[in-house]
């Protein structure tokens, strides 16, 4: 009887283990053929905005694909990724190899393109006067400029449970300027469920729509993103500003206070970078983040790949941030 109760268990642990073989895939071949062959499959099955940043993908296999075979280097491979994903040019698309920097798609955040426009270190102070308040890791830096508010964000997070006491802090204030220059991203969310004392009615901002499938076509249904009103509503006009710095889920607060009829952009267009990312691993440990998502303003309009403009165009010069002038930050304030 034992001997009939362990054959069985061993045939079911048999089982088990050939029904794992059917189950899990294998693990991807580690050699550059089939390193290259993973990458470009996956972004194939999985990355959202071809159309929105005019890529045929096909046609990028086309080229580099023949630059690959079982001699190429891991050095060789490396550079042909890298130049493969610079064809999407999308900020929210990277690379990270060891012993290098992360590598971007986007040319301006790769190779830092106008970084030095801005400085909040020549607002704290040639601005701000050094008198000036900071929170949650300083993501948010806030003082008076005159009558006027002016709030800096560094990223999107845990920060915005401040905004209560920042709005507070500017009840009296004529007006507020929100500087999204060089604001990193982060997680929106938190900004959408802490954004109710700027708006007194439900408002749509975008809809997004995620990767469900391997297809062209496959696809979550749409989902409406809205803010809605809670608490004082804070009544003051508003100026937004942006540089090509601001992305992700910077972006979709910018989106945010776009919607808002009280609020004026100013500044330079933000990345475009905006639909969700996540994060991949190869076969030979290189790391890489890919974009599975559309989002389209409340309009119907898509800003992923083009960025969101402001609606008054102003960008520093070099020569005016050597003098301890911020034009832009300037142009803001003359809004009032």
């Amino acid at each position: 009887m034992k001997k009939y109760k362990y054959a069985i268990l061993f045939f079911a642990f048999l089982t088990i283990v050939s029904c794992k073989k059917v189950i899990f895939e294998p693990e991807p071949e580690n050699n550059p053929e089939a390193i290259f062959e993973n990458l470009w499959t996956t972004f194939n099955t999985d990355y959202a905005p071809f159309e929105e940043r005019g890529v045929d993908w096909n046609q990028q296999y086309d080229i580099y694909r023949p630059q690959v075979n079982a001699s190429t280097t891991d050095e060789e491979l490396i550079i042909i990724i890298k130049n493969m994903l610079r064809s999407l040019d999308d900020g929210h698309v990277s690379f990270t190899t060891p012993n290098a920097d992360v590598y971007y798609s986007n040319y301006i955040i790769d190779q830092r393109i106008d970084d030095e426009l801005f400085d909040l270190e020549l607002i704290k102070s040639n601005y701000l006067q050094n008198d000036y308040q900071q929170s949650e890791n300083n993501l948010n830096t806030y003082g008076w400029l005159g009558t006027i508010g002016y709030w800096h964000i560094g990223a999107i997070g845990l920060n915005m449970f401040d905004i209560n006491s920042i709005l507070d802090f500017f009840s009296i204030a004529d007006g507020l300027i929100v500087d999204l220059r060089h604001s990193k991203g982060g997680n929106f969310t938190y900004a959408f469920s802490e954004f109710g004392r700027f708006t007194k009615e439900d408002r749509l901002v975008f809809k997004s729509k995620t990767k469900n499938g391997p297809g062209p076509n496959d696809y979550t249904d749409l989902y409406d993103w809205y803010i809605s009103p809670a608490g004082s509503y804070f009544n003051k006009p508003i100026v937004l500003i942006t540089d090509r710095y601001t992305i992700s889920a910077s972006e979709r607060t910018a989106m945010a206070f776009k919607s808002l009829p009280n609020v004026t952009t100013v500044g330079d267009t933000t990345n475009g970078a905006i639909a969700t990312k996540i994060g991949k691993e190869l076969a030979n440990g290189w790391f890489y983040s890919i974009v599975t998502q559309k989002t389209y303003y409340k309009d119907g309009n898509t800003f992923e790949g083009v960025g969101i403009p402001p609606d008054i165009f102003i960008k520093n010069t070099t020569a005016e941030m050597a003098a301890g002038q911020d034009k832009t930050l300037e142009e803001a304030l003359a809004q009032f």
